[in-house]
């Protein structure tokens, strides 16, 4: 569903769920990101970001930093490091933004993906 909302010009202008460049997709509860020692449920993620919370932790916005994620659903396992960037805190949790994916696991990634636009 489509929402919409008029912008100053009077155009009509697609919520920000709507104009993402890469659709977020729900995971299940074992699904985790990992910080330094510190594990967080991943909540949604896309080929560009993720959301995982609660979050408690000392990096704030626009920040760098590494992280290791870990996907499970249905008959995908992906493991993989990767940097990213905060984008925001807040009280669902942590979202930040890829700035590094390894090559290696690029097309087990675009799989997952192309995978759940199809099943949407």
């Amino acid at each position: 569903m489509l929402t919409m909302r008029e912008d100053p010009a009077g155009r009509e202008a697609a919520s920000g769920a709507d104009r993402r460049q890469a659709p977020r997709v729900a995971v299940p509860p074992e699904c985790a990101i990992r910080i330094g020692s510190h594990s967080f449920p991943l909540l949604n993620w896309s080929a560009l970001g993720f959301i995982a919370g609660p979050y408690s932790g000392s990096l704030v916005p626009t920040q760098r930093f590494r992280l290791s994620v870990k996907v499970r659903q249905d008959h995908f396992e992906i493991d993989f490091n990767a940097e990213a960037v905060v984008v925001r805190i807040d009280a669902t949790g942590i979202a930040g933004r890829f700035v590094f994916l390894p090559p290696e696991k690029k097309r087990q990634i675009e799989a997952y993906f192309a995978f759940y636009r199809r099943v949407r």
